[in-house]
């Protein structure tokens, strides 16, 4: 069981609060989403999260451990980043290799039988497997989602954060990613989102915070924070959640 706990979190740059007061819990299995407006303060509460920017204040623990007493945290928090220009040049399995290089020893020359049976099981995960020895800047944007996420899943990591996963993705592939990050929730990996679909966040969150100006407004599960109200109140919209087909839909 995993548990990442985040108290009275702050975070500001030159006295001004990007971040106020956060306070929550996650658990193995929780798909986690993080929702508001535009300059809300999604991205840098994942940043926080994700260990890349340091609390101004608060704590952020990792199994009951400051990060900074975490030893292992490089290994158990993997990032999927969106700005992948630099070294999107490789093939993917080149790419994927690059998510083992924090479980080998400075000692240590290569990969070990661990690590390529870690990356072969991220690549075989996404669907990837024909497009191993592919140049990564050749696939389409969805297969190239798909081989990131790869690269974020070789670190086999206990938490997965993912900024606008589906950004400029098609439907198709926008379900195909959501979905692979669905199977990953369901073997007890902690993924924290970035979404800016209010039917995704009904359809996959099983956690949900609304921020405001740097301020969560609501945490809470799904049941509780995906309402009418809520959410009218986040995005300073009317706001209707209705069902269909047994899943709750945001209409505006």
């Amino acid at each position: 069981m995993v548990d990442l706990n985040l108290s009275r979190v702050c975070y500001q740059i030159d006295k001004s609060a990007l971040i106020s007061n956060v306070s929550l819990t996650l658990t193995s299995g929780d798909w986690f989403v993080i929702a508001g407006r535009n300059g809300s303060g999604k991205s840098t509460l994942l940043r926080l999260m994700a260990g890349l920017l340091q609390p101004t204040s608060g704590e952020i623990l990792l199994n009951a451990k400051k990060y900074c007493h975490s030893p292992n945290l490089n290994k158990e928090l993997s990032v999927m980043s969106q700005k992948n220009e630099l070294i999107s040049n490789l093939t993917v399995i080149e790419l994927v290799r690059l998510g083992r290089y924090p479980h080998i020893p400075a000692w240590k020359f290569g990969l070990s039988i661990e690590d390529h049976e870690a990356v072969e099981y991220a690549i075989d995960f996404v669907g990837l497997n024909q497009y191993s020895y592919r140049a990564v800047d050749t696939l389409s944007g969805g297969e190239r989602q798909r081989a990131f996420l790869a690269l974020a899943l070789a670190k086999n990591g206990s938490v997965l954060f993912l900024d606008e996963p589906t950004n400029h993705l098609d439907i198709v592939a926008q379900r195909q990613v959501l979905n692979l990050l669905g199977k990953l929730a369901i073997e007890g990996k902690i993924i924290v989102t970035v979404l800016h679909d209010l039917n995704h966040m009904a359809r996959y969150a099983t956690k949900l915070a609304l921020l405001r100006e740097g301020n969560l407004f609501k945490f809470g599960s799904l049941d509780s924070v995906y309402t009418s109200l809520n959410l009218s109140k986040t995005f300073d919209l009317d706001i209707e959640v209705i069902e269909f087909n047994q899943f709750r839909s945001a209409v505006y």
